[in-house]
């Protein structure tokens, strides 16, 4: 497909950003361009378009200044398409991460089947990017630049378009906008913290995390908490109709209700990560038990030694957690 490359819009001033490049916000550890570019990896050509080259020059990508200052995302489709030698431009802008190939595949086979401008719209809505642009389609968008009609929906309607249909569950098409956008991104890919509260029977451990949970529940945590036996337990109580299904035979038994479940399920050598994935959305996971794991940990010693306050080991755990966000 040497006759489309693609284009990265790097975006100008990032205002709604407070000034922060968003080409270089991470998701998941990694810079959103670099996101792209996997989405983008069939290309044989990738461009970076740029008010200026600073700081984008460790990209490594070949850059496309913009001729058109101040005009927005038109008058850098303009320019990439004056200076790229391909009949076509794939281009995207640079907060929206979720570009993957499959979508790369189908514009580019729809901009073969129609040789336009190709587009995507979801619910009856249209969207500039990701989508292809030919160089066939300049002396309009050029015109519409140079009447002062910057907004690229209406550049596009004047061109003419193709459609690419998504559903409003494909992710493709959502930009990162806000510092509250991007908080929420993080927030979701985010995983709990593990912290483990430690100790020999009767040390105090249960006493010591259930003040923690309420501690770190008033500091606006939501907290999960998984308790290692290192013997066998009653997976049930005794009467209840899933007792009964349980020891009639079922490897494992569940019940629900409108506001909370309970599985149990036989099976062999478990771990607490099969229960973590339960609990996805926990900002703090507690851990009664594993003494001898590598997960954070306090060990509890009582009688010999008073316990901590919860008071106290809440702060531990919220500054573990500060540092770890912030990679120290």
């Amino acid at each position: 497909m040497s006759d489309i490359a693609g284009c990265l819009l790097a975006g100008g001033k990032n205002l709604r950003m407070g000034g922060e490049k968003k080409l270089f916000l991470e998701y998941e550890g990694i810079p959103f361009y670099r996101h792209i570019l996997a989405g983008m990896a069939d290309l044989e050509t990738i461009y970076l378009s740029v008010d200026e080259p600073e700081p984008y020059i460790k990209t490594g990508l070949p850059l496309i200044e913009d001729k058109y200052p101040g005009t927005g995302p038109l008058g850098a489709v303009c320019t990439g398409l004056e200076c790229c030698p391909q009949e076509a431009l794939l281009i995207a802008a640079c907060d929206m991460p979720f570009l993957d190939r499959e979508t790369v595949k189908r514009l580019k086979g729809e901009y073969q089947r129609t040789l336009g401008i190709v587009i995507t719209e979801m619910e009856g809505k249209i969207s500039p990017f990701p989508g292809v642009y030919p160089k066939s389609a300049l002396p309009v968008l050029l015109r519409q630049l140079q009447n002062g009609k910057h907004k690229m929906t209406e550049a596009i309607k004047e061109a003419g378009y193709g459609k690419l249909m998504v559903e409003r569950q494909d992710r493709n098409t959502i930009n990162i906008n806000t510092p509250q956008e991007y908080y929420g991104l993080k927030k979701q890919n985010k995983r709990p913290f593990v912290f483990a509260v430690s100790g020999y029977k009767n040390s105090g451990k249960t006493t010591l995390i259930t003040k923690l949970i309420q501690e770190l529940k008033k500091r606006g945590h939501k907290v999960a908490v998984i308790k290692h036996d290192g013997h066998d337990f009653e997976g049930d109580v005794p009467g209840t109709d899933t007792y009964r299904f349980q020891k009639a035979g079922a490897y494992g038994t569940a019940v629900y209700s409108l506001n909370r479940l309970m599985v149990i399920k036989e099976c062999g050598n478990p771990d607490e990560k099969m229960l973590m994935e339960a609990f996805k959305e926990a900002d703090i996971i507690l851990i009664e038990g594993l003494k001898d794991s590598d997960y954070p940990k306090y060990v509890c010693n009582y009688p010999q030694k008073l316990p901590i306050s919860a008071a106290e080991l809440a702060d531990r755990i919220e500054n573990t957690v500060f540092l770890q966000m912030h990679g120290s």
